[in-house]
């Protein structure tokens, strides 16, 4: 079912003081919306970037394990690393 067809039956009520009502009117009406989709649409956008953000930030269980882990038992040096520790030690 496509979104535009989907039956509307939630309510968001939002009190604003004055000043904010006439900002938000303001921008609605600069993008050409009316006030609920201008509001709904900025909302909308706003949980859709903090959602994002917030599960580009999140690790699982099993990726927190692996990076504790690999904190806690650092690796033995490797022969590149050997190499390239004593070509440094050198220069």
């Amino acid at each position: 079912m496509s979104q535009a067809a989907r039956k509307k039956d939630e309510r968001i009520d939002l009190r604003v003081d004055d000043r904010s009502k006439e900002l938000i009117e303001r921008a609605a009406s600069i993008s050409g919306m009316s006030v609920s989709t201008f509001t709904l649409s900025s909302t909308l956008q706003a949980a859709r970037e903090q959602i994002s953000e917030f599960e580009r930030l999140s690790l699982s269980n099993r990726d927190r394990d692996l990076f504790i882990s690999a904190i806690l038992t650092p690796s033995r040096a490797n022969a590149a690393l050997r190499a390239a520790m004593k070509s440094k030690k050198r220069g």
